[in-house]
């Protein structure tokens, strides 16, 4: 009789330890420092020479890692991790630089679908951007991958209820649009505008794309946030060192916040 009344409460036991963890990952150290140092009962996992990190933020059980810098890199994270861990839902969290004309250092970019603008062909009329290939073969018809549309949602309303860390005195402004993906760290100006021109994108990084195909191959729900740390232009690397800190804050503590929303 004992054992018939404990049954139902172990099966609920064993639901709860094999409860998939929500992923997350960033390419720099800084940008996952705060979530490491909030981390409950951190462990290290080393496989396929990636350092995970498993524990508890917020309540929620999460496995961070460290990607890398640049799409290859982030590529072979994500693959590994997803194999490994097989995650609920993907959250990246770092750095850009901001493309929009308002945007300053500091600014938050939560990214409703990504583009990966180095990847195409060269013909007479000069570089145009290609959808992505499929992993068996062939194009994908559109060029955005759109991110989970959920997350999205509850990332707009965690923005509302994070104390952002002010940068130059400014309160930080949240805006929500395209981020484009290059192996590119853009620091020109015109390219900059390019990108706000021709593919309406807010940011312009190095990895969210590679992450986003991963993720839409594999039918793992994702999201990518961002931080500027400089507008893309010819300050783009003085601005980076100076403000590569308190961005990448900014979009962990976007990330903490948003952990309250999920289940």
């Amino acid at each position: 009789m004992i054992k018939k009344l404990l049954l139902p409460f172990l099966f609920i036991l064993s639901l709860s330890a094999n409860a998939q963890r929500i992923a997350i990952m960033g390419a720099l150290d800084q940008e996952i420092a705060i979530l490491l140092d909030s981390m409950k009962g951190k462990k290290e996992v080393e496989r396929s020479g990636l350092t995970f990190y498993k524990g508890k933020l917020k309540g929620k059980k999460v496995v961070v890692i460290k990607s890398g810098v640049g799409k290859v890199n982030a590529a072979y994270s994500t693959a590994i991790l997803l194999d490994r861990f097989k995650p609920s839902q993907l959250i990246f969290t770092g750095v850009a630089g901001g493309l929009h004309p308002e945007a300053l250092p500091g600014d938050i970019v939560i990214g409703t679908a990504l583009i990966q603008f180095d990847f195409g062909q060269i013909d007479s009329t000069g570089f145009q951007v290609s959808p992505f290939r499929k992993l068996t073969g062939g194009r994908h018809e559109e060029l955005h991958i759109s991110a989970d549309p959920v997350l999205v949602a509850k990332a707009k309303k965690a923005s509302e209820e994070v104390d952002f860390l002010p940068i130059s005195g400014r309160q930080p402004k949240v805006f929500s649009g395209v981020i484009v993906t290059g192996d590119v760290f853009v620091s020109h100006q015109e390219t900059a505008e390019s990108l706000y021109q021709d593919h309406q994108a807010l940011a312009t990084e190095m990895e969210g794309a590679a992450v986003a195909h991963l993720c839409r191959s594999l039918g793992v729900p994702f999201l990518v946030t961002r931080s500027c740390s400089d507008n893309a232009n010819q300050n783009a690397r003085v601005n980076f060192n100076q403000f590569v800190g308190p961005a990448a804050i900014n979009s962990a503590g976007l990330v903490l916040k948003l952990l309250e929303e999920l289940e």
